[in-house]
């Protein structure tokens, strides 16, 4: 594929020069899903997340059902339900455990918008890496974080850190009667440890997204708390984090 041919595409650009890029999800996939029927349905689901057993600062403001799936260009497929793991030194707060979440609702793990999401991220992907199609095992959350008076909900409770895939890509589905929720990105060094601040972005919804090499950059987000007069607000968010499959 040619470099000018990378260079018409802002996502591939920004993943392969800076290691990653945001924007709204109806741009980049040039035509709109946000204010659909079928979005209406999938934005509809994050009433009926489940309670995060796994906290481990004894946390109960995130909410969230996870499922995965092996994606290419053109194919989205459901991978039998199992347990999240990440080591501990991926994730110093949670990691070490078998995590065993609630499952994402048939509507959504077999519905069209997440199949669109997660096809789409592949296409950026086989682009971005310019080797011809792969599939990509797609870990895959959807996250409700609770504000309320006097607690802060915290969206990266481990701090700045790796996930310990190659991407991360995320998708601020709604938020509510909330201030912060500010994501930003930090080099990583050779060392391990994060560097500077590369960006900061306040995604916006329906539809604001970051996605970010997540070899080459540590990622976290600010607390949300409830803007005066609310008694709870929420920031909810689908995120996928990618690997290659081979």
């Amino acid at each position: 594929m040619s470099v000018q041919a990378h260079r018409t595409n802002p996502v591939v650009s920004g993943l392969r020069t800076v290691g990653y890029a945001a924007g709204d999800i109806d741009s980049a996939l040039g035509e709109p899903i946000t204010g659909t029927a079928e979005w209406d349905a999938f934005t509809a689901s994050w009433e009926d997340l489940a309670l995060d057993p796994f906290m481990a600062d004894g946390g109960d403001y995130r909410l969230r059902r996870y499922s995965e799936f092996d994606c290419t260009a053109d194919e989205v497929r459901l991978l039998p339900h199992r347990a999240y793991e990440q080591a501990k030194e991926i994730n110093r707060l949670n990691g070490g455990v078998r995590r065993l979440f609630e499952p994402f609702s048939d509507q959504v793990a077999h519905g069209p918008v997440a199949h669109t999401l997660l096809s789409w991220c592949a296409r950026q992907l086989d682009e971005t890496e310019d080797r011809g199609p792969r599939t990509w095992y797609a870990q895959v959350f959807q996250n409700r974080i609770l504000a309320r008076p006097g607690t802060a909900g915290k969206p990266t409770p481990e701090g700045v850190h790796r996930d310990g895939v190659d991407y991360v890509f995320t998708v601020v589905i709604d938020r509510k009667g909330i201030t912060g929720g500010t994501s930003s990105l930090y080099e990583a060094l050779p060392d391990g440890r994060h560097g500077k601040r590369i960006v900061s972005v306040e995604m916006a919804p329906p539809g604001g997204f970051l996605f970010n090499d997540d070899e080459r950059t540590f990622h976290g987000v600010t607390p949300v708390v409830p803007v005066d007069g609310e008694t709870e607000g929420y920031r909810d968010t689908f995120i996928a984090v990618l690997s290659r499959r081979d």
